[in-house]
């Protein structure tokens, strides 16, 4: 095994212990590095509107939390819900993550200081029940810093039944600026495309136009060598960009799955189909 991949294992196994260990001791009734709370975009439930909800963090200063692909450590926050008869709940919309390097052998993505996890309550038609509407989450995540704590937290929100519904006023600025931080298809007459070749993928951007500096943050784990610098080669009409193979990588792959990160521009979806090299 090479040495960068020992590295790679022993610092895994010790962030599993220490959340195997952290995990079988009593779980605090309060979390001790984030503050958790669930929160509404609308002021009121309008039967048959959806609702947009999002959970908030924020977190201690030096402690962070994960991506959905949480790179090579951690795990992404998982939610639990409990809903009034005929709701029910989407996906969570991840923002971008930032790219953490715990060492020099690793990389995670998650994220830093605060972020908002949107996401889309649908409510039913009026069905005659309470004025109110309770939701009820369970919240677990793990909170990393030198170490890494798993912790947890039930947080609930009661929304009254109106027949229309204002802004929040209080937390629109925050859905608004995380809006920009979710990733959006490409723009029209892009396009994404891969090559496979032996230590690499090449992924290409074809954008019409110039672009000097781009980073990928891949969605499926396993795939490429998270920590290894992304290789840049801009061209008039886009970009290219090498991808080191992962270690982990046991089998050839037919889609690239991530997102674009291009200054000056919002976050970008990537689906890059991937050509085999030719025997």
């Amino acid at each position: 095994m090479p040495l960068a991949a020992q590295h790679r294992m022993f610092y895994l196994v010790s962030i599993l212990a220490v959340a195997i260990t952290a995990a079988a001791q009593q779980t605090p009734a309060q979390p001790q590095h984030a503050h958790v709370e669930l929160l509404s975009r609308q002021s009121a439930i309008v039967p048959g509107a959806n609702v947009q909800l999002g959970v908030h963090f924020v977190l201690e200063s030096g402690w962070h939390i994960y991506w959905i692909n949480p790179g090579d450590s951690g795990q992404p926050p998982g939610f639990k819900w409990q809903l009034p008869a005929g709701f029910s709940i989407g996906e969570i919309q991840w923002p971008r993550p930032e790219r953490m390097k715990p060492v020099k052998e690793l990389a995670d993505y998650g994220y830093n200081n605060e972020i908002l996890l949107p996401l889309t309550l649908h409510v039913p038609q009026a069905s005659g029940g309470p004025s109110s509407a309770e939701i009820r989450v369970e919240a677990k995540w793990l909170v990393c810093r030198e170490v890494c704590i798993p912790e947890r937290q039930e947080i609930k929100l009661a929304l009254p039944l109106a027949t229309a519904a204002k802004l929040n006023t209080s937390v629109v600025r925050l859905f608004a600026d995380t809006e920009k931080l979710l990733p959006k298809s490409l723009p029209r007459g892009w396009k994404a495309s891969a090559v496979s070749m032996k230590d690499d993928f090449m992924l290409s951007i074809a954008a019409g136009r110039q672009i000097i500096k781009a980073e990928f943050f891949p969605l499926d784990p396993g795939q490429i060598d998270n920590p290894a610098p992304q290789k840049l080669q801009p061209s008039a009409t886009g970009i290219k960009i090498t991808l080191r193979k992962s270690n982990l990588l046991s089998k050839p792959i037919t889609v690239l799955r991530g997102v674009l990160i291009v200054p000056a521009s919002p976050p970008y979806r990537i689906e890059a189909p991937v050509r085999q090299p030719i025997q």
